[in-house]
């Protein structure tokens, strides 16, 4: 949906995601490394182009551009699917995407949770990793979620499916996993260069 939410953490922030960013997503998202673990993506920018209409289109769902304060892009994350009343509001975190190298994957996982927490006020979030990528389920419990379960059959790629891993973070849970977060965006901003952090 098109909206105006943005955040800052000490080196990265996020923004909606506009048509200006569709050449930089996709050459995120057709990166055969990057793009693994995630549904296929067209190369073309017309396809992207379209794809961001319907999502304009839909309700509770929120896509950002991961920058460093000076405007470079990192990457792309969302939260989605949103559903429930105050006190049972919960929905999903995903199409997590950085560029090579990128030092932002602490720090956009807390600005995800501030969006979800502090902005949307959300009462939980998931996250669901294909269950081949060990490192993303691995980040996820350093980070302080729970694994809730398997979800099968979670995405078709190629003709093959794959089971997924959902893990979760409840809202009692945000400060003690902010406090963390936060401390080691902190240590991580401070690499990088002049000029791209606040």
């Amino acid at each position: 949906m098109r909206h105006d939410l943005g955040v800052e953490g000490p080196g990265f922030k996020l923004r909606p995601v506009t048509e200006s960013d569709s050449d930089f997503i996709i050459s995120l998202r057709t990166d055969p490394r990057l793009g693994q673990f995630i549904n296929a993506t067209s190369p073309r920018r017309e396809d992207q182009i379209a794809w961001l209409e319907k999502y304009y289109a839909r309700e509770g769902d929120y896509y950002f551009l991961v920058t460093r304060h000076d405007g470079t892009p990192e990457g792309a994350i969302a939260i989605y699917d949103i559903i429930g009343e105050p006190r049972n509001k919960r929905g999903e975190w995903g199409r997590w995407i950085l560029k090579h190298g990128s030092l932002a994957a602490i720090e956009s996982a807390l600005l995800i949770y501030e969006v979800a927490f502090d902005k949307l006020h959300m009462d939980m979030v998931y996250c669901r990793t294909v269950a081949l990528n060990k490192p993303v389920i691995s980040f996820h419990a350093s980070c302080g979620l729970r694994t809730h379960g398997v979800v099968p059959n979670n995405m078709i790629r190629d003709g093959k499916s794959y089971d997924a891993i959902e893990q979760q973070l409840e809202r009692k849970d945000w400060l003690d996993v902010r406090a963390n977060l936060l401390a080691k965006a902190a240590r991580l901003a401070r690499r990088l260069p002049a000029g791209a952090v606040a």
